[in-house]
């Protein structure tokens, strides 16, 4: 049997196996009530759309050559839009996925609708899957739009969609992004190679005013977790300046041509302002084999400000002139491997791990230290929000430093995180709040590394946000961790 492919489309959004059909639509009916239209005086409270399902957690799909991953089935947005209008009250359009760069690097005409004349220039399928956002938009009683200008691992550009069947990478790692930027790459559409290029800067504020004139969303977000292409790798750091000034040009363009209203900002990873550091905090991990039963946790007290050091550079930088109207924090608390779970214990595997001996290492996990305090030293007088956060209900496995790890996870500690959070939120009157993900999938399966069908990055990132819904992958309810969200919703 041929070893089988992955294709990477819309960044680390969606998949599609080579010579495997797409996933099903439709799923459970969530028990719900439908809050759209009532008012903004409640906490905005909305939902990622991506809905990844896939088959991958055994190899048995091998056998029929049907292995499939999504996240986001195009032909079902619209009733997935339904869904979650009734367990949300903001709509929401998080685009990380491919942009059609070229199609929006023309100025409309003057006189001509901004709409009409980008909707002619784009592919029908694309300007389809977007129109299915209008009505959800008008229902809900607010909305929230956020555009990434790089890619799902944050140190690339996105790719530029040329047609639905053709994505092309158009920088490598780490590009100098600035105003002013000419972007140039080649992509061959079957019938040999064609050069191309974008004013990124052109191309980029067009696409998002096109975006805001067909969703008119009370929030805007021009750039997603921006701050770690400068935290993720040296070699993007050095180039942060530029991707901070482009954000300034962006927002300086956009700005005046949105409803005044209208709040305009990029979304920040939390952890990274932090400034955590397990080992600076807590000092060593107490790592020890998995023989007899596990020993006591070995950490002192944490002193918030030795763990939350804070850099708040990327937020100076953003900011200069106010051009960060909200601060919008993206943030999935897992990673700090705190002890929140039931069962607390962080595991370590050999890499070709059987699925079923005993772990060869263990430790304790970190004392809890609220990420929330560190908020009261940040001195920052505009509105705050949650752009995004999602905790796991179930252990994952990820490829790190030779080992399998496998982090803690169950449905106390994800019903921890959800609830404190939405707990902060209205106490602090936080601007919305946005849940990960509605429905859950399952870990895909570590044959998927070992057979060649994903490089481990690609596993390990996929894995990240497994058991982060609010529902089961069948869309039923989740005891605690559903009712915490619908309660809130109320």
């Amino acid at each position: 049997m041929m070893k089988p492919s992955i294709a990477v489309i819309f960044g680390f959004l969606i998949l599609s196996i080579t010579g495997c059909g797409g996933s099903g639509g439709g799923g459970g009916d969530h028990s719900v009530i439908n809050t759209a239209g009532t008012g903004n005086s409640a906490l905005q409270m909305g939902l990622l759309q991506f809905r990844t399902q896939h088959n991958l957690v055994d190899n048995s799909c091998l056998s029929s050559n049907d292995c499939n991953l999504t996240m986001e089935d195009e032909a079902t947005t619209a009733a997935w839009l339904d869904e979650l209008a009734s367990i949300s009250n903001m709509a929401v359009l998080h685009w990380d996925r491919p942009i059609p760069w070229l199609a929006f690097d023309a100025d409309p005409p003057p006189g001509t609708s901004r709409v009409d004349f980008y909707d002619g220039r784009i592919d029908a399928e694309l300007r389809t899957w977007i129109d299915a956002f209008v009505p959800h938009f008008q229902r809900m009683s607010s909305g929230y739009v956020a555009v990434s200008v790089l890619n799902g691992h944050r140190t690339r550009l996105q790719q530029c969609r040329v047609d639905a069947s053709l994505d092309a990478d158009v920088t490598g790692h780490c590009p100098v992004l600035e105003p002013g930027s000419q972007i140039s790459f080649q992509y061959d559409p079957g019938s040999g190679p064609v050069n191309a290029s974008f004013d990124l800067a052109r191309s980029y504020s067009n696409f998002i005013l096109y975006l805001y004139d067909k969703l008119q969303p009370e929030y805007l977000a021009l750039m997603v977790e921006i701050n770690l292409y400068k935290e993720l790798e040296a070699a993007c750091a050095a180039n942060w300046g530029g991707v901070a000034r482009l954000y300034r040009h962006i927002y300086d363009a956009v700005r005046p041509q949105v409803d005044h209203q209208t709040q305009v900002f990029a979304t920040l990873a939390f952890q990274w302002l932090l400034d955590y550091n397990d080992v600076t905090c807590h000092g060593a991990m107490a790592v020890e084999t998995c023989t007899g039963a596990p020993s006591p946790p070995a950490y002192g007290v944490p002193d918030p400000d030795t763990c939350y050091p804070l850099d708040l550079s990327a937020i100076t930088d953003l900011d200069q002139g106010g051009r960060l109207e909200i601060l919008a924090l993206s943030f999935y608390p897992d990673a700090l491997l705190m002890d929140v779970a039931d069962d607390n214990l962080l595991k370590f595997y050999p890499e070709d791990w059987d699925g079923v001996s005993d772990c060869q290492l263990r430790a304790q996990t970190f004392p809890f230290l609220d990420p929330v305090s560190a908020l009261d030293r940040f001195i920052w007088s505009k509105p705050i929000a949650i752009a995004d956060l999602g905790a796991r209900s179930d252990r994952t496995l990820h490829f790190r430093g030779g080992y399998l790890i496998q982090p803690p996870g169950d449905l106390v500690s994800q019903n921890f995180w959800l609830d404190h959070f939405l707990t902060v939120a209205k106490e602090r009157n936080f601007e919305f709040y946005v849940q990960a993900f509605s429905d859950d999938f399952p870990a895909i399966g570590t044959w998927t590394v070992h057979q060649g069908v994903m490089d481990m990055d690609l596993y390990s990132l996929f894995n990240n946000f497994a058991y982060m819904g609010i529902y089961d992958p069948d869309g039923i309810e989740k005891a605690s961790v559903t009712q915490t969200w619908l309660d809130a919703l109320h």
